[in-house]
């Protein structure tokens, strides 16, 4: 039987027939190829390949007898059927993600699973030491870190809770300030000899963020102060530009509770950047989660301890 014949048969079916013999499981896959556009981007999102999104997404248009996308060099389509069905299917997904919320609010354990999503550098440096104290107060604890440049939405459980630079614009969750977090120039030991100790940020070697990246507070305090600043090396991680200061290539502009710890790399003399802001994020159906509440804690703990060097307090 060809696939027009299929998709006539299952048009055919009384609507109850066919809304039973649905597997709801297509529906993400469908929702996250109308919202990237792309099976790479959809399939990277939900930790799949692109061949899975692909093959769900065709087995839903086969369950509902319509063509959801149309294929073509440039990629998968939504048609107008695929555009109507995405607006019902959203509201589908807030129901099913309201009820594991609702769900997870009275479990009453603090076992399972707690996923956090936050940037590289605070996973590396500010909390993955102090995981040890976590593992011994909830053993039965599973902590999942999303360390990612990218926004992860927390509604719709890519994450249970955000560690994020820079004040929230999300709406419908819980924000809370939790720590100035301060910037200052660093090089190498080497570079900061050859310079006692000071840096001119319109004529010494600079390393920075590349063009993705170009809109962090750092690289826009930079340009305010040195626009005509040399720019010797680009990346888009704080560990390249660690590594970069240190191997005596340029000065970096780095958070304090990185750079300082490290015995390679010296704070130069100069014009001092702006203080960025540490803000907590959870949604308000989660956040008295027993499992959440405990992260949540342990958060609030590596922050307080941590606080004068995230101040760069000397």
């Amino acid at each position: 039987m060809s696939r027009a014949q299929v998709n006539a048969q299952a048009r055919a079916a009384p609507a109850q027939e066919r809304a039973g013999a649905l597997d709801w499981g297509h529906l993400r896959f469908f929702l996250e190829l109308v919202r990237t556009g792309s099976l790479s981007r959809a399939a990277q999102r939900l930790g799949v390949d692109r061949n899975t999104v692909g093959r769900r997404v065709v087995a839903l248009e086969e369950e509902l007898g319509l063509a959801l996308f149309e294929r073509g060099p440039q990629g998968w389509t939504c048609t107008a059927a695929g555009h109507e069905l995405s607006a019902l299917a959203s509201r589908v997904e807030e129901d099913v993600l309201a009820l594991a919320r609702h769900a997870d609010a009275r479990d009453r354990g603090v076992e399972g699973s707690v996923r956090l999503t936050t940037a590289t550098h605070l996973a590396a440096h500010l909390l993955a030491p102090a995981l040890p104290e976590l593992r011994a107060r909830h053993p039965a604890l599973l902590l999942e870190i999303a360390a990612d440049q990218r926004t992860f939405d927390l509604t719709r459980r890519e994450a249970d809770l955000a560690l994020r630079l820079g004040r929230p614009r999300d709406t419908g969750l819980v924000t809370r300030k939790l720590s100035p977090v301060a910037y200052r120039v660093y090089g190498s030991r080497a570079f900061a000899a050859e310079r006692r100790g000071r840096i001119e940020l319109e004529r010494d070697p600079v390393v920075g963020f590349e063009e993705s990246l170009s809109r962090t507070p750092q690289e826009r305090w930079l340009d305010r102060v040195a626009p005509s600043r040399r720019v010797v090396f680009r990346c888009n991680s704080t560990a390249s530009l660690v590594a970069a200061a240190r191997a005596g290539i340029g000065a970096a502009v780095l958070p304090c509770f990185v750079a300082e710890p490290d015995p390679e790399l010296v704070r130069l003399d100069g014009p001092e950047p702006v203080d960025h802001e540490l803000w907590l994020l959870v949604h308000g159906d989660l956040r008295r989660a027993p499992r959440v509440r405990a992260v949540i804690e342990w958060v609030d703990g590596v922050v307080d301890r941590a606080r004068a060097l995230l101040a760069c307090a000397r």
